[in-house]
């Protein structure tokens, strides 16, 4: 029995052809078998319906407002990087996409928590009033015209690292659920 070549940073490499029972092979062959699985696994799970395919496939926006369709998107990305060999090259995008939004939600509620202790606290005839010589009028019209201060932090480049995933992976995720759909 020979013994498989060891792998090749960044080369695709064949699926083995056997299952071998020695430690040092199975030590060889796991990071291949492992990988092999998960995608079996994903192609199983990630299959839309064609509903989803065509919203998803209608664009990126409608994909990046289901959270199935990002998780679907997200494998997608997986796989690619699984055939490239280059970990993380397509899915940082979409993780760099999904904090900012994680931020503005969270952003959102502070700024919610922020106009409660406002109306709470602050508000001209608030049940809690407590006095702060005049600064609860520049405090409440600031929440009132603006809001807090931040929420928009990543605005540019989120639009920049969206358009890039719409250039480039979303067309090839969109072709992937047409074809597996028949659409």
């Amino acid at each position: 029995m020979s013994s498989p070549s060891s792998p090749t940073k960044g080369a695709a490499q064949p699926a083995p052809q056997t299952t071998t029972t020695t430690t040092a092979a199975a030590a060889t062959t796991t990071s291949t078998a492992k990988t092999d699985k998960e995608k079996a696994k994903q192609v199983k799970k990630k299959v839309p319906t064609k509903p989803q395919g065509e919203k998803w496939s209608s664009s990126i926006n409608a994909l990046l407002a289901d959270p199935e369709g990002v998780e679907a998107f997200r494998d997608f990305l997986v796989e690619l990087e699984n055939e490239s060999g280059e970990a993380g090259e397509y899915t940082k995008y979409i993780d760099f996409y999904l904090e900012c939004e994680e931020y503005k939600a969270r952003f959102k509620k502070l700024e919610d928590k922020a106009k409660e202790i406002f109306e709470d606290y602050l508000a001209v005839g608030a049940d809690k009033e407590v006095g702060t010589g005049g600064k609860s009028v520049e405090i409440g019209d600031k929440l009132e015209d603006e809001g807090l201060e931040g929420v928009n932090l990543f605005d540019e480049p989120q639009k920049k690292v969206k358009q890039k995933l719409a250039d480039g992976v979303y067309i090839n995720f969109c072709l992937d659920i047409k074809k597996k759909l028949k659409l």
